[in-house]
C-alpha cells in the first residue's frame, strides 16, 4: 500500500487516469487562512439542493458521520477507498454549487483532509506566482486548496492541532498533464508531470520496461519533492528529490512502478488473478474473507527506502498480498505475507447512500496518488 499520490479531488474528470502526492464552520477548520475561511462561507452547503439519486455509495459508518458532521446535506457523487503509507482511508466527492469538495476520512472517522476546488483570485499572489513558474506558460485547468487535518504516525492518522494549508495546481500542454502543489508563501511542495518515454533518463527507462515485461506503458511521470510537512508549515529540503513512476496494462490488469533516476526500484504494484497468488497467501485471503466475495487481488513489493535524501536499496524486498471483500453491509481488505501470515485485516459496516446526480461525470476519475483508486 503507497502514499497517496499528488491530487486532492478522486472523482472528478482529468486528462490523467490515477494520481493521486497530496493527502465546515466547525472547529476542524480553525487555523485555516483567511482565504481558506472565506471560500468556506461562499460554498456553505446549507444553500444547496441535494442531487437526485441514480447510484448508491457505500461508506463505513464512521466515516461517514465525520463528514456529515462537516457537510450535513451535501449529496455525495463519489467515494473511492485508497491508501496512505499503509493506511486506509476514503475519498468522499461532494459538489457544493459549481464547486467540487473532496473529504478523505479514514474508517475509524478521522478526517485527514479537505480540499475545495477555487479560482485563482482566491490564491496568495506568491503562491499563484510559484504555480505558474512551475507550469511554464501552461493552461492552468483547476485551483483547490488543500486543508490537512491529521497525518499518518506510526502506522495511524494522528490529528494536527492545526490545520495546515495549501495549494494545489493542475495544468495542461500539448495533451500532457501536470500538477503542483504549494504553501501559501509561495514554497514549491510536490510537482507531477506527464512525460514522454524518451525524458526519462536511460537507467530509469530499462527499470520500467523490465517491470512492464512487454505490457503496455500508458503514462510516465516525473514527480518531485522541494519540501515537506514541518508542523503547521513546509520546511524545503536541501536538495530536489525525484522519481519515476509508470503506469501499464495487460489485459484488464493494471500495475505501477516508482523508480529513482538511476533506476533503483522503489515500489512496485500488480493486479493479479486468483492463480497468481501463492497458493499460502491465498488460502490465508480466502480464511481472512470468511465466505464473502473478494472483489479485488493484488501484490505490492518496497525494494528501497530514503535514506539521506537519497533511495536505497533495503536488504531484501517487503512483498505482501491484498485483496478487499464485501459481504451485505460488511467490507473489509486483508494484506498477508507470501507464506500466508496475516499482516492486517480491516472491517468496517458499511452504510449505504444514494449518490448525487454529477456521480458518472465523462472523462474518468480525478487523478489521485494511490495504488488502488
Amino acid at each position: 500500500m503507497s502514499p497517496l499520490r499528488l491530487g486532492p479531488i478522486a472523482g472528478r474528470p482529468a486528462a490523467t487516469s490515477r494520481r493521486s502526492g497530496l493527502g465546515r464552520a466547525r472547529a476542524l477548520w480553525l487555523g485555516l487562512s483567511a482565504a481558506l475561511v472565506g471560500a468556506l462561507f461562499l460554498l456553505s452547503p446549507f444553500l444547496l439542493k441535494k442531487g437526485v439519486a441514480k447510484e448508491q455509495v457505500r461508506l463505513p459508518a464512521a466515516a461517514l458521520q465525520a463528514i456529515r458532521e462537516i457537510f450535513p446535506k451535501v449529496a455525495i457523487l463519489e467515494a473511492t477507498m485508497q491508501d496512505d503509507d499503509g493506511v486506509t482511508l476514503f475519498a468522499v466527492e461532494m459538489k457544493v454549487g459549481e464547486k467540487y469538495v473532496e473529504v478523505l476520512a479514514s474508517p475509524d472517522g478521522v478526517v485527514v483532509e479537505v480540499s475545495i476546488e477555487i479560482s485563482s483570485a482566491d490564491v496568495p499572489e506568491a503562491a499563484l506566482a510559484a504555480i505558474r513558474k512551475v507550469a511554464e506558460g501552461a493552461q492552468i485547468t483547476e485551483f483547490d486548496i488543500v486543508g490537512d487535518h491529521a497525518e499518518v504516525r506510526d502506522g495511524k492518522f494522528a490529528r494536527l492541532l492545526a490545520a495546515r494549508t495549501a495549494y494545489w495546481a493542475e495544468f495542461e500542454k500539448g495533451g500532457m498533464g501536470g500538477e503542483v502543489t504549494v504553501a501559501p508563501d509561495g514554497t514549491i511542495v510536490e510537482t507531477a508531470t506527464e512525460i514522454e518515454a524518451k525524458d526519462v533518463p536511460e537507467a530509469a527507462l530499462a527499470a520500467i520496461r523490465k517491470a512492464a515485461e512487454g505490457a503496455r506503458i500508458t503514462e510516465i511521470d516525473r514527480e518531485e519533492t522541494h519540501a515537506e510537512p514541518k508542523g503547521g508549515t513546509f520546511a524545503k529540503l536541501d536538495n530536489v528529490r525525484t522519481a519515476y513512476w509508470a503506469e501499464f496494462v495487460k489485459g484488464e490488469l493494471t500495475g505501477e512502478i516508482t523508480v529513482a533516476p538511476d533506476g533503483t526500484v522503489v515500489e512496485t504494484s500488480d493486479e493479479l488473478e486468483a492463480k497468481d497468488v501463492p497458493e499460502a497467501a491465498l488460502a490465508a485471503i480466502r480464511k481472512a474473507a470468511e465466505g464473502a466475495q473478494i472483489t479485488e487481488l493484488g501484490r505490492d513489493e518496497t525494494r528501497a527506502e530514503l535514506e539521506g535524501g537519497k533511495f536505497v536499496e533495503l536488504p531484501k524486498a517487503e512483498v505482501f498480498y491484498w485483496a478487499e471483500f464485501q459481504k451485505d453491509e460488511l467490507a473489509a481488505e486483508v494484506s498477508v505475507a507470501p507464506g500466508g501470515a496475516v499482516e492486517e485485516v480491516l472491517r468496517w459496516k458499511c452504510i449505504t447512500e444514494p449518490a448525487g446526480e454529477d456521480s458518472k461525470k465523462s472523462a474518468g476519475p480525478r487523478p489521485v496518488k494511490g495504488k488502488r483508486p
